[in-house]
């Protein structure tokens, strides 16, 4: 099993994404790919934000994604296990929302992580592969 960041989400949305081809096989590469639900909040903020997508637009892309892979939300256990390791795995800030992710992954039995900020997840999941498109 694969977990997608939202980072490639969203780069497999738009079209105009610089690395749009290599993210869009993130959802084709890979044996059952699947994400969480805030990955789909974080994919509309930065589409958005970042981006500039009318909110219209960005709702719709954003929820196209359920048809296209697995989305599932995370238990109160990942957000428990997340917030017990952040003292020992060194997170602080925003870096919570990555642990979250990758502690949701290891618990779905993810073999690997699949983002385009690969520095985010070294020490959240040294037991998890992660990979760069």
């Amino acid at each position: 099993m694969t977990f997608l960041d939202a980072g490639i989400l969203v780069g497999a949305l738009l079209e105009t994404h610089p690395r749009h081809d290599a993210c869009l096989e993130g959802f084709t590469s890979f044996t059952k790919p699947f994400t969480n639900a805030h990955a789909l909040a974080e994919t509309f903020s930065t589409l958005t934000g970042f981006y500039k997508v009318p909110t219209t637009a960005a709702t719709e892309l954003t929820l196209h994604l359920v048809d296209v892979i697995s989305v599932e939300v995370m238990a109160m256990r990942d957000y428990q296990s997340a917030l017990r390791e952040a003292t020992s795995r060194g997170v602080m800030g925003g870096g919570i929302y990555d642990s979250l992710h990758a502690t949701f992954a290891r618990h779905k039995g993810a073999k690997r992580i699949v983002t385009l900020n690969p520095s985010h997840f070294r020490h959240v999941a040294p037991d998890i592969e992660i990979l760069t498109p």
